[in-house]
C-alpha cells in the first residue's frame, strides 16, 4: 500500500513538471507587437480604384481614356500603383498611393507631336513622345497634391521670369518629388531663351529658377562691355546685393566668345549666372535655395 503512494506522486510530480514546460515554451515564443499587426492589416487599395483615382485627377472620364498599363512599384518607400494611359492626343501617368489613394506624381505629354520652328528639348528616349506644349493642364484637385495646381504653378513661374503666357512655350510641366517634397518641374522657351524652374506644391515657393539665352551672340573676340557694367548688371537682378556677395567672377571664352561667369550668394539663395562681354546681355541665370 504505501508502494502505491509513492508512485502515485511521482506521477502527479511529473505530470506537473511537463504542465510548466509546455507553459514556459509558450511565454518564450515573442508575441507579435500591435504595429506589426496592424501593419499586416493594413491593405492596398484595388487596382481599379488606383485607376479611377487617376482619371478623377486628369479629369478624364472613364469612356474617353484607353489604360495602357496599371503596376504596383515603389516611391520614396510608399508601395504605389503607376497607371498609364491616353486620352485624344494626349498619354499621361500617374502615380497613386497605394494605400490612400492619393496623387503622388503625375505628367502628361503630347502624342506624334509635328516639329515646328520652335527650339524644344528632345523628348525622354525611351518614348517618342514630346512633353506636354499646349495641352491644358490636367485637373489637379485630388487628394495629395498641395494647395497649388499646376496652372498656378505656371503662372508663378512665368511672372518671376517676367514672360506672358501667351509668349511662352511650355515643353515640360510635371509633378515631381525633390527631396522629398512634391514640386513642379516647368521649362518652356521664351524669346530664344530657355526657362527651368521648380515650384513648391505645397506653398508656391521658387524651389530654383535657371534662365539660358540660346540664341547666338555677337561674334566679335573684343570685350566691349566692363567687369563693372557687367556686375551691375547681375547685381542689379538681385535687389539688396552688393559687390560683397559677389563670390566667384571671372573672364572666359566659348567657342570664341568672351564672357563673364560669376556667382552671388544672397538673402538664403545662390544666383550663378553668364554675361556676354560683347554685348552685355545675361546669357544663363540659375538661382537655387540654400538649404
Amino acid at each position: 500500500m504505501k508502494q502505491k503512494w509513492i508512485f502515485t506522486g511521482a506521477a502527479f510530480a511529473l505530470a506537473m513538471t511537463l504542465t510548466g514546460c509546455r507553459d514556459n515554451a509558450a511565454a518564450s515564443i515573442p508575441q507579435q507587437s500591435s504595429q506589426e499587426q496592424t501593419k499586416e492589416q493594413t491593405q492596398m487599395i484595388p487596382m481599379e480604384e488606383a485607376q479611377e483615382a487617376a482619371l478623377k485627377a486628369a479629369g478624364i472620364e472613364a469612356a474617353d481614356a484607353d489604360i495602357s498599363a496599371t503596376t504596383l512599384s515603389e516611391v520614396a518607400g510608399v508601395a504605389c500603383y503607376k497607371v498609364e494611359f491616353t486620352s485624344g492626343e494626349y498619354a499621361y501617368a500617374y502615380t497613386i498611393n497605394a494605400e490612400t489613394g492619393a496623387v503622388m506624381e503625375m505628367s502628361s505629354q503630347e502624342q506624334n507631336a509635328q516639329a515646328s520652328g520652335t527650339q524644344t528639348e528632345a523628348a525622354d528616349s525611351a518614348s517618342p513622345a514630346k512633353e506636354q506644349t499646349s495641352a491644358p493642364a490636367p485637373a489637379q484637385n485630388a487628394t495629395g497634391i498641395g494647395t497649388v495646381d499646376e496652372a498656378e504653378a505656371q503662372k508663378i513661374a512665368l511672372e518671376h521670369a517676367g514672360v506672358k503666357a501667351a509668349d511662352a512655350t511650355i515643353t515640360k510641366s510635371k509633378l515631381d518629388y525633390e527631396d522629398g517634397r512634391q514640386v513642379y518641374d516647368i521649362e518652356w522657351y521664351a524669346g530664344g531663351a530657355k526657362y527651368d524652374y521648380e515650384i513648391a506644391a505645397d506653398t508656391g515657393e521658387i524651389i530654383s529658377s535657371a534662365y539660358e539665352e540660346k540664341t547666338v551672340g555677337a561674334n566679335s573676340n573684343n570685350v566691349t562691355v566692363s567687369e563693372a557694367d557687367a556686375k551691375k548688371t547681375a547685381l542689379d537682378r538681385v535687389s539688396g546685393a552688393t559687390d560683397k556677395d559677389i563670390y566667384e567672377w571671372k573672364l572666359d571664352y566659348d567657342d570664341g566668345r568672351p564672357e563673364y561667369e560669376g556667382k552671388i550668394i544672397y538673402g538664403g539663395t545662390e544666383y550663378e549666372f553668364t554675361i556676354d562681354a560683347a554685348t552685355g546681355s545675361v546669357m544663363e541665370w540659375d538661382a537655387e535655395k540654400i538649404r
